[in-house]
């Protein structure tokens, strides 16, 4: 996997903005994000470095909490304001630490995952964030059916995820949609139905991809974090979220560069 698998997305997304006169200050600004993060992460990172899990789910929980600390957007704090652009916290982070908990879980480290699970499902409601709490919640209750901790435990966690999940979704988004970030595959849909269907099948083999490798080769870490792009895909249909890698913006694309670099 790299990031060539989400150019088509992007390219896709930026024809469509391009179409919909979307400023050029704009729609320039995935491929470059994708550019320098790709090479960033080749930099740093190479693809199957093993950073501590442990260090992954710390640096993941104290970057969304810095969120609260960030002025909020109609009571929304979701943001990390960084020189020239924000970044969404969750969608940096959230791929990786699907994958450092994934490893903890391998490791039989109970309670560091279970601190790690309910800290961070706990900062996605407050936030407010349904659409990256479901992308969450759902690969770590797969991910807790089959780990071997107290049966005590393991239904306290998936009951707590599942309730989280489910009032965050009862409760209304109070962000305005962005036509070329929420709203990139209307628009896309309104200039032709062909791009439309190109759009979401290519949108369906990012996370499609990563989940068969995981099913094939055994690798939960694949199918945790396919599970979750697949829902941050899935989530834009039913509420007005952002399309990842087509719509605007880089954090889902540094997330996506960075997560490559563990798996």
């Amino acid at each position: 996997m790299s990031t060539v698998d989400i150019l088509v997305p992007c390219i896709l997304g930026i024809v469509c903005m391009i179409h919909s006169d979307i400023p050029v200050g704009i729609w320039m600004q995935n491929p470059i994000f994708i550019a320098v993060f790709a090479l960033a992460a080749c930099v740093v990172m190479r693809p199957g470095t093993r950073v501590p899990a442990k260090a992954v789910v710390v640096a993941s929980t104290l970057l969304i909490g810095l969120t609260f600390l960030e002025p909020d957007i109609d009571g929304v704090h979701r943001w990390l304001c960084l020189p020239g652009f924000t970044l969404n916290a969750a969608a940096v982070v959230l791929p990786a630490c699907v994958v450092a908990l994934t490893r903890l879980t391998e490791e039989r480290r109970a309670a560091w995952c279970a601190c790690g699970i309910v800290s961070i499902g706990l900062l996605l409601y407050m936030q407010p964030d349904a659409s990256q709490l479901l992308a969450f919640a759902l690969p770590m209750l797969v991910l807790l059916i089959d780990v071997d901790i107290h049966m005590a435990l393991k239904w306290s966690l998936s009951g707590i995820l599942a309730l989280l999940t489910l009032l965050s979704w009862l409760r209304p988004d109070p962000l305005v949609p962005v036509s070329y970030t929420e709203g990139i595959l209307t628009l896309l849909r309104e200039q032709s139905v062909l791009l439309y269907m190109a759009g979401i099948l290519s949108l369906i083999l990012v996370p499609a991809s990563m989940m068969i490798r995981g099913i094939r080769e055994k690798r939960k870490t694949w199918t945790g974090v396919g599970l979750y792009y697949a829902l941050m895909m899935l989530s834009a249909f039913f509420g007005s979220f952002p399309v990842p890698f087509m719509g605007y913006g880089a954090s889902p694309i540094l997330g996506y560069s960075i997560v490559i670099c563990l798996l």
